[in-house]
């Protein structure tokens, strides 16, 4: 296609060459910003879905009159759902003999860090179930998540005991406790 001056439109090697530098350049910066935002998004994808877990865990016990529990495992990072009942339905007595639902593991960069449970004892090794009984009562714990990318990012999963309803909060939260002085 030619221009009334008689030149070829079009862009010149440069044109392009510096185009395509400035979108790199663009592109690198916003890859640097979205590096910061990526280990805080895994944590609270990881923590939603504990508290999907937990949740379904409670809403079981209490359609099933049984208790249901959700076991926390910091040796192999990862948690699950007993269930009280066989592949047939069948009530299993037994605690021991009763099976895992399906064991999940924490993402890529997320931590399990701790489970402070009601007597005020940080509990970071080992295995802790936590029972959910057939009214969906629990105990009042805190669940600690965190991330190995950014140790400043923190959050908190509490589950209340009377209700056994979870929720997350920002930071690593602890309880209040009240002292006689209090009153």
């Amino acid at each position: 296609m030619r221009c009334k001056g008689g030149s070829q439109a079009g862009f010149s090697l440069i044109e392009i060459t510096a185009v395509i530098i400035l979108i790199a350049l663009v592109a690198s910066v916003a890859m640097t910003r979205l590096d910061g935002v990526l280990p805080s998004t895994r944590s609270e994808s990881a923590a939603r879905e504990v508290l999907s877990t937990l949740d379904f865990a409670r809403i079981q016990a209490i359609a099933k009159a049984h208790p249901y529990e959700v076991v926390f495992d910091f040796q192999e990072q990862r948690y699950g759902i007993k269930i009280p009942f066989d592949d047939e339905g069948v009530l299993i007595s037994n605690e021991e003999d009763r099976p895992m639902l399906s064991w999940h593991k924490f993402k890529d960069g997320v931590q399990l860090l701790g489970l402070l449970d009601p007597r005020g004892e940080i509990v970071s090794d080992g295995i802790y179930p936590l029972v959910f009984d057939s009214q969906g009562a629990s105990r009042d714990v805190h669940i600690y998540l965190g991330n190995s990318e950014n140790e400043d990012f923190e959050l908190t999963l509490r589950v209340l005991s009377l209700t056994g309803i979870a929720s997350v909060y920002q930071g690593h939260l602890e309880p209040q406790f009240l002292m006689e002085n209090d009153f």
